[in-house]
């Protein structure tokens, strides 16, 4: 086991939730009621170009729409508009000009009162935060959002399930696991209460909450929630749509952790196709599908092979977000593991640096992707003989993925395993053995809670959110 790299499986489940920053074709703004019809007819038809995936016909629409919203000094017009084209600026990544939208629309709501449409707004803003990595921002707009929605349209409403939907995956990046299960659970509750059911919106639901059952190990139940979400997506919006392929490329990315590699390649290749067709090869979601394709490739030892799809992922990241972004420092760990493998174990520390100072600011020291990092740079100071110092970083591992995943998670076993071969390597076989046993108990435990072929059954879900 010690070249075991467990953290190749935690990089592609940190680069795999980038597509939940971006927003869905539905967005929650009250109908525009502007007296001028041809805005209306305007706003509708690029909604819906928007709604089939072809945003630059919609960011056209909505560009003469807002022109003409400004046209008619109707505030309340100009502000709904503005945040109609900021949502297809954000999905296209133009986030500069999103984020104007979002903030000349905001001042106008607060000046001109109609919470409805501030909630809408902000809760925009929110999902352009989180993509950007500002975190806590995002959480306090979604709260601030949450209390509007709560107060003016009660706790069951479906604009109340979208926004927790946005905090849930706030809440994950995080690292507040528990804290997420909890949010996305009530938004399946709302989602189930309504008439008729919103099949759409539930989808991202479902697509979010088999990213965190993913993320803690729970595989069956993660493959069934991606397969109702890619089902409901596939049937309204059409297999050749980019929130289709976003599913595609989580589900890809399970069948790469379960070891189902010639399926997880067939997928994230269709998904690639369709996103670049749909948003440009330059776009964001398009690396989020070339850095889990470079993961799976890495799995596989197909070192060169992977090696050119991290770099492509890594140059869209930072041209998109600066080289400060958490993506980004998802995609140095990956690049770190290239040079793990080719026994470059200076070029890999030093990708691992510059990745952990930016996971550190980004979620704190004790962040579960943290754990990742640590754990791989304990494996290479261990290939170096720096057995103290690998053990210190398999201790950090193992303490924040226990506290976050808790202790029947495959990372924690892979880290114990990792220890155990360090352990050996300096004579220290008794506690080895120990921490070998408590890995196998590990992998029990999860097996035992986590049984193959088990669904996820809503009316618990809805039980439990209760």
């Amino acid at each position: 086991m010690d070249g075991h790299l467990s953290a190749c499986n935690w990089s592609a489940r940190l680069i795999a939730d980038v597509a939940l920053g971006v927003l869905a074709a539905a967005v929650c703004v009250a109908a525009v009621k502007a007296q001028d019809k041809a805005l209306r007819q305007l706003v509708d038809a690029g909604q819906q170009l928007q709604a089939e995936g072809r945003y630059v016909e919609a960011e056209s629409l909505l560009q003469s729409a807002l022109n003409q919203a400004k046209a008619s000094s109707e505030p309340l017009a100009i502000a709904r508009t503005m945040n109609y084209l900021g949502v297809v600026k954000h999905t296209r990544g133009d986030y500069s000009a999103a984020e104007a939208l979002y903030r000349s629309a905001t001042e106008t709501c607060e000046r001109n009162p109609a919470p409805l449409d501030l909630a809408a707004v902000l809760l925009n803003q929110a999902r352009l935060a989180g993509a950007e990595g500002k975190f806590d921002q995002a959480e306090a707009l979604c709260k601030k959002t949450l209390d509007i929605y709560r107060a003016r349209l009660g706790p069951d409403h479906s604009n109340v399930a979208d926004t927790l939907d946005v905090l849930g995956w706030i809440e994950m990046r995080l690292g507040h696991y528990q804290d997420a299960e909890s949010t996305y659970l009530q938004s399946v509750a709302i989602r189930r209460k309504t008439e008729p059911p919103e099949e759409l919106a539930a989808s991202g639901t479902l697509n979010d909450l088999g990213f965190l059952q993913y993320s803690l190990g729970r595989y069956a139940q993660a493959e069934e929630t991606y397969r109702r979400a890619l089902i409901i997506r596939q049937n309204v919006l059409g297999s050749g749509h980019p929130d289709v392929a976003d599913t595609m490329v989580r589900l890809a990315d399970l069948y790469r952790a379960t070891h189902q590699f010639s399926k997880a390649e067939r997928l994230l290749e269709k998904a690639m196709l369709i996103l670049q067709e749909a948003l440009g090869p330059e776009h964001t979601r398009v690396a989020n599908a070339s850095n889990n394709l470079g993961v799976l490739y890495c799995d596989e030892r197909r070192l060169d092979e992977a090696a050119p799809l991290f770099r492509r992922a890594l140059d869209i990241y930072q041209n998109a977000f600066g080289r400060d972004h958490f993506q980004v420092a998802a995609v140095l760990s990956n690049l770190a593991l290239v040079q793990t493998e080719k026994r470059a174990y200076q070029d890999a520390k030093d990708l691992y640096s510059r990745a952990l100072a930016i996971m550190e600011r980004s979620g704190g020291p004790d962040h579960p992707d943290i754990a990742a990092v640590a754990n791989n740079l304990g494996q290479i100071n261990s290939f170096e003989g720096r057995y103290e110092d690998a053990e210190k970083l398999y201790l950090r591992a193992i303490g924040i993925w226990e506290r976050s995943l808790g202790p029947a998670h495959p990372d924690v076993a892979g880290c114990l395993f990792n220890y155990a071969a360090t352990l050996r390597k300096v004579h220290r076989k008794q506690e080895a053995t120990q921490l070998e046993a408590r890995a196998r108990q590990s992998l029990a435990l999860h097996d035992r809670e986590n049984p193959a072929g088990s669904l996820v059954d809503w009316r618990e879900l809805q039980r439990r959110a209760k």
